[in-house]
């Protein structure tokens, strides 16, 4: 609703913003070459206005066209992989809407108020029903449940369930609001659908009603949508000159509602030939009607997917992968999955029916056939089992022929229930059981039953190979599991549905003759005006996400089906008769564990089943995060790109975060997404393929077992340790527990790796002969991930190894030099000058032939290099180019990073302007490149000797063994928020490799909490510019997330004035009930609900989604389960909000450089792909690419980014009040302190904290209201009214202001306060400790709350800040629950209410950052 609100009001602002874009200057025009991502863009962007002065002249040199013209172009992946490069040549874009692209790679103009701003702070939760309200069918939850439900029963055209819920929803839901005025046309759409597609008359006499009776009745107003279906029901089933007046009668309603140009321009319900219709009945509809000119280029809102189709590679037999002990499905699944790629002839009679390409069709097969592949195995093993007289022995059956069975056990029991379910939706007085189908039912319809048993099957077998095998899982986590895979099943199986039935929907129309004239109004009619051309392009299905409550209630049903059929024979010896007995025995049991003093539903699952399925990797759908064999579906929408048959959001949305997807869903909407989408589709249209060479060596090294690399050993052997004789020797005992559990830990975690590299061999072997392509989307932070999890550039060493370009470039002089240097990186040496690595593959010539001509039996210097597999490749690379005769004709396929000197500081020293932080991470030009690393390590290095010298014991042990490799890692992770604990944990990690003996002597714990302490010290000292933007950050945090909203503050002073008002009276006074129910009223109202959000430069709205969400508790048929229900109303949790704040900032603008860095590559055609700060691309053009990485650095950091941070923040938050800190003993407290006796007649009780916060609240919103009035009068009241703000205004009360919080251990060298030895060591075994930053998962966001990514509370992370999320004063506490900390804070701070305002943004530095231009190491 949020998002539909903000496309009305934002519309004329996208108008102007899109014609600014339009005619904003080419950043390189020189070098303009044309962009070729086939994207649908919005018609507005199809008008393109005159070329900028600077590239007009080039452009009309090229071609006569202009730029909207449409002209042929040759394909990007032409018949021969290699292309030629010339930054000169131009390729006419193959249609005008091309010519939008190219203008992509510049930063818009900034607006102060031209960032989407959406106002929810004041939005209530869903409503709860009570299921004693509904006679006929009861649904419990709240009313966006029963709208989910609803949708799910139109989607299985079960319209009077449908029906009889929408009724339930006009009880508790506004009559005006949009949520239900969505919800009747919904139910109107789905049943002309069913008519007119499936020639269902059966609704027709209710459809004609629908306005006029039901709508009418229920105080729904019709809108757009409502009069164009009404329309296309009389265009369908009606002729003649009852039509006609229908037609007209809607339209003049619709011409009365001021929405005829919205109903025109509805194209998935209105087609060309209804609007061609509609001129003929109602010819004035033209004059009305604002056309774009070039409106003929418009055809059908169908996505048309441009696939261009590859040649196959050379095929080559491929050595047979040795598997690793994997007894179960998951492998094998794969197997048949990838098997699409050696077997084609499906493809034959399909491409032609369908009219699509080649690799369009295998694409979609490689989507949609994994449950099928899973359960035809499944089947094929059962039946050889039968034929063997093998059925149900454990010991001698397949598991795929068990899977097979309880798959057809589950399918009966659906089919079962569904009657059951179907039973009880007719019955008016229901039990609690016919209660819980009539919920869960309408989402089991969504699938076959055949389906959902296999899905169930499989999602079931994989969490419990997830969270191990031997291990009990939460049941709540389990049937969650299950839940979220059925939704994701059903959304991808309705999208193809509606596919099909809005082809359908837009064919059926009564056809009768029409003259040429009607003809040209029908081509002039199909065209929308540009005002409506965002309009919504759906045909009918769910648009709303499952809730965590439906998920279990779904999931429950289908895992209590699975454990009640699950079931197999176990032999055993009678150990009497020493006979063998076979028993019948269910495979999952379920049980009940304490954890932390409550108690737990857990599925453990048999221990002999545990025995077969230890050592099987996840078995779940994989295929559908394959790598494409065709080139992604380009982002146009929210959903809408990336694979062509899975739905898949372009917006990773963590634990059910709603404000991310409105901001997310309402920016695409307006087209503020355009350069994300268009840069995050030049990320997937990337070709690679598989490197052979390499492959074929990690192949002969995989398949002799042996440690190679980042490969694990087959079958490593241990020492174990002797087990102590002497049983009463604890400390003995507990060692050899010890160790035993560490060797047990690394076996499986080796296993556990070769298990996973084995699914990435397989997937590497069956794409050894495709061009293959990964599909990308980002993280709240604009961070692009790419969505294929197991082979891709983001992976290991033996995954990068693995990668090539798919399209190759000539050398050229430059490039041979550059693949030297990447040669030299990937090896580790890496931070000479360009000159000595360029030399240093030369020096040592011959150890790079040996590696590629005797990989594993020669010399195997390329193991000795940091990154080995992709050392081996670039001696491949390299070796090949020599031994040409003309090494510069080489054409590389391989990919040549280029690497930011730690990032993140070089955003921070750009925007403080720092000089000397400059210099460190090479923002400044020099002759060698600048090591942070190796400068903190040396400042390290100093201290510990000289503290050594001084006697310290821990600095003895460590003196001169300080390396760069120790302090990397924390250096790296610290801008991004790592904690102390977690540096600490990082430094132990090197310190046990390196130095063993601190660990035998369990010393490393010290060690490592010393090295961490001088890590933060020196980082503080190098770096001190960025620790006032950094400051800056968190404090502006601070504020925002304990700000009320004008919004919020003016439904507080309702409730005050409603809560008087009711006890006006002589005599009357509130009683405690009443009093408590208003301070009840109040605190849901006042929460704080301001999420800390800005604007990238790129118009990307970033909302962090740290907030506090409550439990519910939900029933299921198996149990009730306490799971987290997140709504729009939760509070914020402040303190993650404020320390994950400067980090995510830092996020943003690595995104925002990657993008533009992206669309500027593509603009001038070179290949491109990313790491996050870590681009590729070919050698041949590393000097141009690093031209453009310089370039858009400077562009972005050439606007005063902090500056249009503030302005924004200055103009989101206005109006908002925040509850602030200030000295106690102050002069201006102590005028606040007299003010409150007075005001509050003494009443001094902790009890009455919040309620003194409300009043003052009140009393300030009162006053700021009166000082914003045109009313002289008012605003001279205003004036006179005392209240603590006035009194800090007075008194000039910013110097006695006290900051509540503090960015503490997160802030550049922050260092903690000494902690006492016995807890540190304590809390780094903890396992509740949250891990460290890992640089290997690319900076995750921050651990979100206390919900784990199931949606689930865990009890031992939850939040433990009084007050949190609520008004709540630290110097004021609840008796009973005051700490040392709370009294102290209570004799030092009190606090007040202050209209928002932010400190002055932070003096910038003297560091110019135009002298990046002649950095050469800047990213090298």
């Amino acid at each position: 609703m949020l998002s539909k609100a903000a496309r009305r009001r934002h519309a004329l602002l996208y108008l102007q913003q899109t014609s600014e874009q339009i005619q904003l200057p080419w950043l390189c025009p020189a070098l303009y070459r044309s962009p070729q991502i086939h994207v649908h863009s919005r018609p507005i962007t199809h008008r393109p206005s005159p070329p900028s002065p600077s590239s007009a002249s080039l452009l009309l040199s090229q071609s006569p066209r202009r730029l909207a013209s449409a002209a042929a172009s040759p394909d990007l992946l032409q018949t021969d992989s290699y292309l030629e490069y010339d930054p000169r040549r131009d390729s006419q874009p193959t249609s005008s809407r091309l010519s939008y692209r190219r203008l992509l790679s510049d930063i818009p103009s900034h607006e102060p108020d031209g960032f989407l701003k959406l106002d929810d702070t004041t939005a209530e939760p869903p409503e709860r029903l009570s299921s004693n309200r509904f006679k006929e069918i009861q649904i419990r939850g709240n009313a966006q449940e029963v709208k989910t439900t609803m949708e799910a029963c139109l989607q299985v055209h079960r319209f009077d369930r449908a029906i009889a819920l929408l009724r339930q929803l006009q009880i508790v839901v506004n009559p005006k609001s949009e949520y239900l005025q969505e919800a009747f046309n919904d139910c109107l759409h789905a049943m002309v659908m069913d008519m007119i597609v499936n020639q269902n008359k059966k609704n027709v006499e209710l459809i004609n009603q629908w306005l006029e009776v039901d709508m009418h009745h229920a105080g729904v107003e019709p809108d757009a949508r409502t009069y164009a279906l009404k329309v296309k029901v009389a265009l369908a089933t009606m002729t003649g000159s009852k039509r006609d007046r229908t037609v007209r009668r809607y339209w003049e309603l619709a011409r009365q509602a001021e929405t005829v140009n919205e109903v025109a321009s509805l194209r998935d319900i209105l087609s060309e030939q209804d609007l061609g219709k509609l001129s003929e009945i109602v010819p004035q509809m033209q004059n009305g009607y604002d056309f774009p000119d070039n409106f003929e280029e418009y055809g059908s809102t169908d996505d048309h997917l441009e696939i261009v189709d590859q040649p196959a590679l050379a095929q080559r037999p491929v050595e047979e992968i040795r598997e690793t002990s994997q007894k179960g499905l998951g492998l094998t699944s794969l197997r048949k999955s990838l098997s699409l790629f050696s077997d084609n002839s499906h493809f034959e009679n399909q491409v032609e029916k369908a009219g699509r390409s080649y690799a369009h069709a295998r694409q979609s097969r490689l989507e949609t056939d994994a449950v099928k592949a899973a359960v035809e195995r499944w089947r094929v093993e059962h039946e050889k089992m039968v034929k063997m007289g093998i059925n149900g022995n454990l010991h001698g059956v397949k598991l795929g022929a068990l899977l097979w069975q309880w798959h057809q056990n589950v399918s009966k029991k659906l089919v079962e229930e569904l009657e059951l379910v179907e039973a009880a939706e007719v019955k008016v007085r229901k039990n609690d059981r016919e209660k819980l189908r009539c919920e869960y039912g309408p989402f089991l319809r969504l699938l076959e039953p055949d389906h959902l048993a296999a899905l169930v099957t499989i999602t079931t077998i994989s969490a419990m190979d997830k969270n191990g095998m031997q291990a009990p899982l939460r049941l709540a986590r389990m049937v969650s599991s299950v839940g979220r895979m059925v939704e994701a099943e059903a959304r991808a199986e309705q999208a193809r549905v509606s596919a099909l039935d809005r082809r359908g929907f837009w064919k059926h129309t009564p056809q009768e003759s029409s003259s040429s004239s009607t003809t040209a109004r029908s081509a002039r009619l199909s065209k929308p005006s540009s005002k409506q051309s965002r309009a919504s392009a759906r045909s009918y299905r769910g648009h709303y996400q499952w809730s965590a409550a439906i998920h279990a209630r779904v999931g429950a049903v289908l895992c209590e089906m699975l454990f009640d059929t699950a079931k197999m024979t176990v032999s055993k010896e009678d150990p009497i008769t020493k006979k063998m007995l076979y028993v019948s025995q269910p495979v999952f049991s379920r049980n009940v564990l304490y954890e932390h003093g409550r108690k737990v539903g857990v599925v453990i699952m048999h221990a002999s089943l545990v025995e077969k399925l230890m050592r099987e990797p996840a078995g779940d759908v994989i295929a559908k995060h394959l790598p494409m064999v065709c080139e992604p579906k380009p982002w146009t929408g929210f959903q809408s790109g990336g694979f062509l048959e899975t739905l898949t959001t372009f917006l990773r949305v963590k634990g059910g975060e709603i404000t991310q997807r409105d901001y997310a869903e309402a920016a695409a909407e307006r087209g503020d997404l355009d350069q994300v989408f268009a840069g995050i589709d030049v990320l997937g249209k990337t070709g690679w393929k598989i490197n052979r060479d390499v492959f074929t060596v990690m192949l002969k090294a995989w398949n002799s077992g042996e440690a190679v690399a980042n490969l694990p050993p087959l079958n490593k052997v241990f020492d174990m340790p002797e087990k102590p004789a002497d049983t009463t020797d604890k400390e003995a005992r507990s060692k050899w527990y010890k160790a035993m559990r560490k060797i047990e830990n690394e076996k499986s975690g080796l296993h556990s790796n070769r298990c996973f590299q084995n699914f990435q061999m397989e997937i590497a072997k069956a794409y050894s002969n495709e061009t293959f392509y990964l599909p990308h989307n980002i993280d709240f932070r604009g961070r692009a991930y790419p969505i294929p999890p197991y082979l891709n550039q983001m992976g290991a060493d033996n995954c990068r190894g693995l990668l090539l370009f798919a399209n190759g470039r000539e050398v050229g002089e430059h490039g041979l030099k550059w693949i030297k240097i990447h040669l030299s990186n990937v090896f580790g040496y890496d931070k000479a000058s360009l000159k000595d690595r360029e030399n240093f593959p030369m020096e040592h010539l011959s150890d790079v032939v040996d590696s590629v001509n005797h990989p594993l039996d020669g010399r195997r210097w390329w193991l000795s290099a940091e990154d080995p597999w992709q050392c081996l490749a670039a001696c491949f690379e390299l070796k090949q180019a020599l031994d040409l005769p003309d090494p510069t004709k080489y054409i590389s396929h391989l990919p040549v990073h280029q690497d930011g000197s730690c990032n993140g500081l070089q955003h921070y020293a750009a925007l403080g302007g720092d000089i000397a932080g400059a210099k460190q991470v090479n923002l400044e030009p020099g002759d060698k490149p600048s090591d942070v690393y190796t400068g903190v390590a040396e400042l390290v290095k100093a201290e510990v000797k000289q503290e050594a010298a001084q006697g310290d014991e821990i600095a003895k042990l460590l003196d001169g063994s300080i390396t760069r490799k120790i302090v990397k890692q924390t250096v790296m992770t610290n801008v991004y928020g790592v904690t102390f604990l977690g540096a600490i944990r990082q430094v132990r990690r090197q310190l046990d490799d390196l130095m063993p003996e601190l660990k035998d002597g369990d010393r490393s714990g010290q060690a490592a909490a010393y090295v961490a302490r001088k890590i933060f010290k020196a980082l503080g000292a190098m770096f001190s510019g960025a620790h006032d933007i950094q400051y800056w950050l968190g404090d502006c945090a601070t504020k925002i997330a304990t700000s009320l909203s004008p919004a919020q503050i003016q439904k507080v002073i309702e409730a005050e004035d409603h809560g008087n008002s009711d006890h006006s009276g002589a005599g009357l006074r509130k009683s405690h009930h009443q009093k408590a129910k208003q301070s009840e009223t109040m605190a849901k109202i006042a929460s704080f609900r301001s999420s800390v959000i800005w604007t990238t430069p790129l118009r990307l709205p970033v909302v962090q989604p740290y907030r506090i969400s409550n439990g519910r508790r939900v029933k299921t048929n198996l149990q009730d389960i306490t799971l987290t229900e997140p709504t729009i109303a939760d509070a914020v949790n402040k303190r993650k909000q404020l320390q994950a704040f400067p980090p995510n900032f830092i996020h943003s603008l690595d995104a925002t450089h990657m993008l533009l860095s992206a669309l500027k590559c593509h603009e001038v055609g070179l290949t491109f792909s990313a790491v996050h700060d870590s681009f590729w691309t070919h050698a041949a053009d590393i000097n141009t690419l690093n031209r453009l990485l310089r370039d858009a650095f400077i562009r972005m950091h050439s606007e005063d980014i902090i500056g249009r941070l503030a302005a924004e923040f200055k103009t989101r938050y206005k109006g908002h009040l925040y509850l602030a800190s200030i000295s106690a003993d102050s002069v201006l407290g102590k005028k606040i302190k007299a003010f409150r006796t007075k005001f509050h007649h003494g009443q001094r009780t902790a009890t009455r904290v919040r309620a003194r916060q409300y009043a003052e609240l009140v009393l300030e919103g009162r006053r700021q209201n009166l000082l914003k009035s045109d009313d002289p009068t008012k605003k001279a009241e205003g004036k006179k009214l005392v209240t603590p703000c006035s009194l800090f205004e007075t008194l000039d009360g910013h110097r006695y202001l006290k900051t509540r919080h503090t960015l503490g251990e997160t802030a550049i060298g922050a260092i903690p306060q000494e902690t006492d030895q016995e807890i540190l060591e304590k809390a780094l075994h903890s396992e509740d400790v949250a891990g460290d930053v890992d640089m290997e998962h690319a900076l995750e966001p921050l651990v979100e709350g206390n919900v784990g990514a199931d949606g689930i509370i865990h009890i031992a992370e939850a939040e433990t800040e009084d007050g949190e999320g609520e008004i709540a004063s630290k110097d004021e506490e609840v008796p009973g629950k005051k700490t040392k900390k709370s009294q102290s804070l209570a004799s030092d701070v009190t606090w007040l209410w202050l209209p928002m305002s932010f400190k002055p943004v932070p003096q910038k530095g003297e560091f110019d950052v135009t002298r990046l231009r002649d950095s050469q190491y800047f990213f090298s």
